[in-house]
């Protein structure tokens, strides 16, 4: 049972809420709630949404939030009230409070704020502001973000299906290193005729390349290195419920 799941259940036990009574409330089905409930359906951000209102809850009670445990982390560690000294005998001492850090200051430290583009323009250094559609923020742990060190990261829209075998299909969003070191059996997103695809890379010698779809409806590409732009790697896909 995954932990939204489970407090999506408990939640609907407190209130006695039946499963059927709250799936007429949030609009989905009986046995989509109980999938839930069980772990064998992850919901997504809209289903949440639907059931936190059904169940007359606040978001954070069905999914705790990682920010909130951040903040609740950083109030721990805040620096303790402290007593400035006087010098008059019998002088009642000043108390100086420390300075709470802001809101900014903790989602700065908390999240990384990553680009999404849906095309790459020829000649433009990536990320280019032209190309970017939207933002997408990732929790960082320990400087890392998606256990990668460094601040080069976007998000790619999949342009086609050529990946359809790996379960990427158009639209989904991949995670994108910005990267040249680029290993055999890596999946990397490039340039090559102006044209940008998403292929797994094999080395065929010191010059060429092999780069190959899973999908037999898309071509093989054979291509020399120094005619491709390498964008980076990707490390992660976001694929669509």
């Amino acid at each position: 049972m995954s932990i939204i799941g489970a407090n999506i259940k408990n939640i609907r036990a407190k209130k006695n809420i039946a499963a059927k009574e709250l799936s007429k409330k949030c609009g989905l089905s009986e046995s989509v709630i109980l999938d839930i409930e069980s772990g064998r359906k992850i919901p997504n951000a809209n289903m949440i949404t639907a059931i936190s209102k059904a169940l007359g809850v606040q978001i954070d009670a069905i999914e705790p939030s990682y920010l909130s445990d951040y903040y609740e982390e950083e109030a721990e560690k805040s620096a303790p009230t402290y007593i400035k000294p006087t010098a008059s005998i019998g002088k009642v001492p000043e108390r100086i409070e420390p300075k709470a850090n802001t809101l900014s200051d903790a989602i700065n430290k908390a999240i990384r704020k990553i680009p999404v583009l849906s095309k790459l323009t020829p000649g433009k250094k990536v990320p280019f502001e032209g190309d970017i559609v939207d933002y997408k923020f990732e929790p960082v742990f320990q400087g890392k973000t998606n256990n990668v060190a460094g601040e080069n990261f976007i998000y790619y829209m999949v342009s086609d299906n050529s990946l359809s075998g790996s379960r990427i299909l158009k639209n989904d969003l991949a995670l994108v290193f910005l990267t040249d070191s680029i290993n055999d059996k890596d999946m990397v997103l490039f340039v090559y005729n102006n044209k940008v695809f998403i292929r797994r890379l094999k080395a065929i010698d010191d010059k060429s390349v092999l780069l190959y779809p899973d999908n037999p409806d898309f071509e093989v590409l054979i291509a020399n290195r120094k005619d491709l732009q390498l964008i980076g790697k990707v490390v992660r896909v976001e694929f669509k419920i």
